[in-house]
């Protein structure tokens, strides 16, 4: 049986949601599979995740007060598809770290923290499985760091950047 795509309801007020009310095939996704060991739990899971969107922040972001998945709402409206499944991806890792009570690490560098390396590892392989080229990897990543953590990130999660 083929599997749907992925799709992204573009909602333009701010507000809270149903995640698959607005991530439409993350059931679907193998990385989110692996992730939660199964498709029955997958889609248990993702049925009770809340995703806020709003005018603060960039990008998108697991907040863990409330373990819900917080998104600018501009970047919901603007962001590739891949990018937003791709980061939508990178935060469940960090919401099942915060079901499994890990650590976040947050006195550390960011690029130095294991929850990032695993998140963005996870986000890489999920990546290269949906296409992308090591460059279109790279384009993605370049989130606002500096040279040096950017050459460290992609260092620990084991990309390697052409010159």
């Amino acid at each position: 049986m083929e599997k749907k795509p992925f799709s992204v309801k573009r909602v333009k007020t701010p507000g809270e949601y149903r995640l698959l009310d607005i991530m439409h095939g993350l059931e679907n996704s193998n990385a989110l599979q692996k992730l939660f060991g199964c498709k029955d739990e997958t889609l248990k899971v993702l049925s009770h995740v809340k995703l806020k969107t709003d005018n603060d922040g960039y990008g998108v972001w697991f907040e863990r007060s409330t373990a819900k998945i917080c998104m600018n709402i501009r970047y919901l409206r603007k962001a590739k598809n891949e990018y937003l499944y791709l980061d939508t991806i990178h935060v469940l890792v960090h919401l099942k770290q915060f079901l499994d009570g890990r650590d976040h690490g947050e006195t550390m560098e960011y690029v130095d923290r294991p929850t990032e390396i695993e998140a963005y590892r996870y986000t890489v392989e999920e990546a290269k499985a949906i296409g992308l080229s090591t460059k279109e990897i790279l384009a993605y990543l370049r989130f606002e760091t500096s040279d040096e953590e950017f050459k460290k990130l992609v260092e620990k999660i084991g990309i390697r950047a052409r010159r």
